[in-house]
């Protein structure tokens, strides 16, 4: 091989490289950062989802009020609320909650009465197993009223349970 071939080789490598390294950066692979001074204060903004046709796209909104426009426009009776996804078909629309996911990422509350396993699982700290206890625990006892009441989940104390108020509400 010639010079020239291995340095083209390696440009692609070192590239490739960078690339896994921005992946497992912004990813789930690599635990988030917990310094507030580096964290975007989203708590203004109200996110709604909107998928249709095969596209999704999801818009921020300063003023409840903006949301009038896109009632309006789809037709929608219900107030909009952030973490909403608006699915529009062809004859009709309807109301979901954007993934857990998604709903981390943009600083937007898991509603802890509604989510299911996959989205409580965005929540930092809840895998598989204490996800099921959760939605468990929430089937026996009924909606939780307070978010303390999930230290009667096993799994779940005081240290725990602080980490799950920063990224959850009751809905």
């Amino acid at each position: 091989m010639s010079k020239k071939t291995l340095q083209n080789n390696n440009s692609v490598l070192y590239l490739a490289l960078l690339c896994l390294l921005y992946f497992l950066i912004t990813s789930n692979y690599l635990s988030p950062s917990t310094d507030s001074q580096n964290n975007i204060d989203t708590s203004e903004n109200i996110y709604i989802e909107i998928s249709q046709n095969g596209f999704t796209t999801t818009k921020s909104f300063v003023n409840p009020k903006e949301l009038e426009s896109i009632r309006d426009r789809y037709g929608v009776r219900d107030n909009l609320k952030t973490g909403d996804s608006l699915i529009i078909g062809d004859d009709k629309v309807q109301i979901a909650r954007i993934s857990g996911r998604k709903s981390i990422s943009l600083g937007v509350p898991i509603g802890i009465n509604s989510a299911g396993a996959k989205d409580l699982k965005a929540i930092p700290g809840i895998g598989d197993e204490l996800a099921q206890r959760i939605i468990s625990y929430r089937e026996s006892n009924g909606k939780f009223k307070d978010l303390d009441e999930l230290e009667g989940v096993e799994g779940i104390g005081e240290k725990k349970l602080a980490n799950i108020k920063k990224s959850a509400n009751l809905d």
